[in-house]
């Protein structure tokens, strides 16, 4: 046990002493007087949800209060509790899950009203509520025999634009040198390229080129996202780490011209044999936290409904077949 005191101004750090009760002894000309003084440990404020996330249509769920009962939950504004309706007062944190809005949020118990409470404290939990996966039955199969490409013209928030995701999934079939996932640009100085290389997936960006990024296998799919911000770029791979690139300025106004999905855009045969499909692209650069909000709604035969990723602005979505 120790009480940490200041002892010129008897005053006590309470956050450095061990709950205890202790005799502080005030001492002036040679006579003392004491004071019994007792330090109360916090209440144990712990609680939790079954999952960090939950869809509309779920089960609403209810917390398990590991520390003081009695106490209360409250949250920001947007979500809901079922029994106080709103998102603060209620006192057992069951969230109303089809009346709250999409969106991430920070709920918080506090013991101040627990009868048991001696020294109230609070704790917190993040929970998501995320909109359900969509239905995905198809996606686009390209044959470099026959060239196959998709010309999606002129995406402007990639000219001059140095804050910008695309993200996608792929399934390679046939290893070639060069198979271009996406591209746009009009040249080698200021093409902003996916690029799945003999086994390696690379990109482009501006005058930064041929990054190697890491290794994938034929016929597994794979999410690949590739955010720039100003001068760096992360690419995730199924939602491991990212991988982060210095890159050069890629402010080129015609880097968002002539692209494509499945060949290059500037010149053609350097096209991808296998399926590419959800081919999406932000004005801004996703964080970890929105990538894998991408990457974990998927399911049998569903996929993120992309326009609900928060917090982003979605400027291309291409489904592929669905």
């Amino acid at each position: 046990m120790a009480i940490v005191i200041n002892s010129t101004t008897g005053e006590i750090d309470l956050d450095a002493t061990t709950p205890s009760t202790y005799v502080v002894t005030y001492t002036v000309g040679g006579v003392s007087s004491t004071q019994e003084v007792t330090v109360n440990a916090l209440d144990n404020a712990g609680f939790s949800y079954s999952a960090s996330s939950y869809e509309p249509t779920d089960a609403d769920p209810t917390p398990t209060i590991t520390g003081l009962t009695g106490g209360t939950f409250s949250s920001t504004s947007g979500l809901v509790f079922v029994d106080s309706g709103t998102n603060t007062g209620s006192s057992t944190g069951e969230i109303d899950l089809s009346a709250s809005t999409i969106a991430s949020y920070t709920i918080t118990y506090d013991t101040t009203s627990s009868g048991s409470s001696v020294c109230p404290n609070t704790s917190t939990q993040t929970v998501e509520i995320a909109v359900a996966g969509i239905a995905n039955n198809y996606s686009m199969n390209f044959d470099s025999a026959s060239s196959d490409y998709i010309d999606i013209g002129t995406i402007s928030s990639l000219n001059a634009q140095q804050n910008f995701s695309i993200s996608l999934w792929f399934n390679e079939n046939v290893r070639k040198y060069n198979g271009f996932l996406f591209s746009s640009g009009t040249g080698t100085n200021n093409d902003i390229s996916i690029n799945a290389a003999n086994g390696t997936l690379k990109i482009n960006v501006g005058g930064t080129r041929n990054v190697n990024i890491t290794s994938y296998s034929r016929y597994v799919w794979y999410h690949v996202v590739l955010t720039v911000e100003n001068t760096t770029a992360k690419v995730y791979l199924d939602n491991g780490s990212p991988t982060t690139v210095t890159v050069g300025s890629n402010t080129s106004s015609s880097s968002g011209t002539l692209a494509k999905i499945g060949e290059l855009s500037f010149a053609s045969g350097y096209t991808f044999d296998g399926q590419i499909d959800e081919v999406a692209i932000w004005d801004t650069a996703l964080t970890s936290t929105q990538v894998a909000e991408i990457y974990n709604a998927t399911g049998t035969n569903t996929t993120k409904d992309l326009t609900t990723v928060s917090g982003s602005n979605l400027v291309y979505w291409n489904r592929m077949g669905d």
